[in-house]
């Protein structure tokens, strides 16, 4: 019995593993596929931001066995800025594939993939990334300020608006598995643009969010200090 046991166990892990390597490769493309179609998709329909080389960051866990999320970072410049000028921010899209990333059970009673597209005003890397339940003594610690909806109505964008930085942060998510090659400009870069240079995102005027952009409950059920 404990054999049978034992058989059953391997052939699940060996199973989820192979699903887990299909998963992987099937988001390696998906990665190059906003690597490739982003700055295109800038140069033609953003007025005032231009955008520079992708940079790449991955968390992994289990002395590497694991991956918890990567992220691409995209650099944000003013239109008319110098070359060698400071970015004025990052684009960041984190896709996020299990624990603190994924899961909050003010959001959803069951984890699902995300893609976290976030503008900050540094790249996320490991020690600095999008998560649950999002602390503002982390966003706040060293410049002051508050965390709102920029639409307040829909609740689907968080915003950290600070007292003193000209530039606000936003962050708005997605189920990743929902994502294609028809519809990732409408759902990654079409409202990332609308938001960076309108800080308002409407929903009426990006129909492919519909049922695929993550609505947040009240503020005060998923932040703490």
């Amino acid at each position: 019995m404990e054999n049978n046991i034992t058989r059953t166990q391997g052939i699940a892990i060996t199973n989820a593993l192979n699903e887990y390597k299909k998963f992987t490769e099937e988001v390696e493309v998906l990665k190059s596929t906003i690597s490739d179609k982003i700055k295109a998709y800038f140069d033609k329909n953003a007025k005032q931001y231009k955008i520079d080389s992708t940079k790449y960051t991955t968390k992994k866990s289990n002395n590497g066995w694991f991956c918890e999320w990567t992220s691409l970072s995209v650099p944000i410049s003013k239109i008319n800025a110098k070359t060698g000028t400071e970015p004025y921010g990052y684009l960041n899209f984190q896709l996020c594939f299990s624990g603190e990333t994924v899961f909050d059970k003010s959001i959803s009673e069951m984890p699902f993939p995300l893609i976290h597209i976030i503008f900050w005003e540094s790249m996320v890397h490991r020690d600095s990334y999008f998560r649950y339940p999002v602390s503002e003594s982390e966003y706040f610690e060293e410049d002051h300020g508050k965390f709102i909806f920029i639409d307040d109505e829909n609740k689907c964008v968080l915003s950290l608006l600070y007292d003193e930085l000209p530039n606000n942060c936003w962050t708005y998510s997605v189920e990743l598995m929902k994502i294609n090659s028809k519809n990732i400009e409408d759902i990654l870069f079409k409202p990332a643009v609308e938001l960076l240079e309108s800080n308002q995102l409407i929903l009426s005027n990006n129909k492919a969010l519909d049922g695929v952009i993550i609505k947040y409950p009240p503020l005060e059920d998923f932040i703490i200090e």
